[in-house]
């Protein structure tokens, strides 16, 4: 089962990292910005660029070795297209602060993500713990999906968080049409009474997000996303433990073990 996960916050130092996933200290920085030089617009650091512009600069009598192999590993870094930390080259030129812009840079993989007024604006993945491994492929699909629009879009996530249990209904013998009946008839085959409560609640909770009622879904990205924690909790007690425990028993009890079971068995459904 995925281990502890703790939703990205800007109120929090530690959180699960949207990208590498571990549950990490945070540091946090703020930004600025200086005016840019040259035609004054942006420029995109690519692999073209480095091989055209690298052979000038190790041949430039004035860029030492060492200064040499910086610049390149910082184009390097840029071509990769993910935010970086870098030497401005006029630290104290024209700066000025960008308001509500936030940057948080993870201990564990020093990942930066990037924030908005307490809004995560990347990476735009991973914004909930990693699905069950165990969950089919499709069912994962749909959670995969549910994590992209969390930021966004809380209620839009819950209502495929339901949709994916409801599949999940499907794949252990129900219909997998009528969720409520489907749980309903899991119950009366000796289903957990924990794992009914969970799946009751991303039924009911991902009902509201589609039909308002008293669950107000609309920037309640907290719930949403205890939600995933249930996906995963549900998808652990009904199909990872029931795996690994047959598993263990195909492996390690014997035949005629086996066989005295199933007789024992057969005979207490006689009797």
């Amino acid at each position: 089962m995925p281990g502890k996960y703790v939703a990205p916050s800007l109120k929090l130092k530690s959180f699960s990292c949207p990208h590498c996933g571990a549950l990490a200290h945070q540091d946090w920085y703020s930004t600025y910005s200086t005016p840019l030089e040259g035609d004054g617009l942006p420029y995109l650091f690519t692999e073209k660029f480095i091989e055209e512009h690298e052979p000038d600069l190790r041949e430039d009598d004035n860029v030492s070795e060492e200064l040499a192999d910086k610049i390149v590993a910082k184009w390097q870094k840029l071509a990769t297209g993910v935010p970086i930390f870098h030497e401005a080259d006029n630290p104290f030129y024209g700066t000025s602060r960008l308001g509500n812009i936030y940057v948080s840079e993870c201990f564990s993989c020093e990942a930066l993500a990037i924030w908005l007024h307490g809004k995560l604006l990347y990476p735009a993945e991973h914004l909930a713990p990693e699905p069950n491994e165990d969950l089919p492929g499709d069912i994962k699909a749909d959670y995969q999906e549910a994590s992209t629009i969390l930021e966004l879009s809380p209620r839009g996530a819950a209502a495929l968080l339901r949709l994916s249990i409801q599949k999940l209904c499907g794949h252990l013998g129900e219909t997998g049409k009528d969720i409520n009946a489907d749980i309903k008839n899991l119950v009366a085959k000796g289903l957990d009474q924990n794992i009914q409560k969970a799946l009751d609640t991303v039924r009911v909770v991902g009902n509201e997000a589609v039909h308002p009622g008293s669950v107000d879904l609309k920037d309640d990205r907290d719930t949403a996303s205890r939600l995933f924690d249930l996906v995963n909790i549900i998808a652990d007690a009904m199909i990872t433990q029931p795996k690994a425990i047959n598993a263990l028993y195909e492996e390690k009890v014997p035949e005629a073990k086996k066989e005295a079971i199933e007789q024992r068995d057969n005979g207490n459904k006689d009797g």
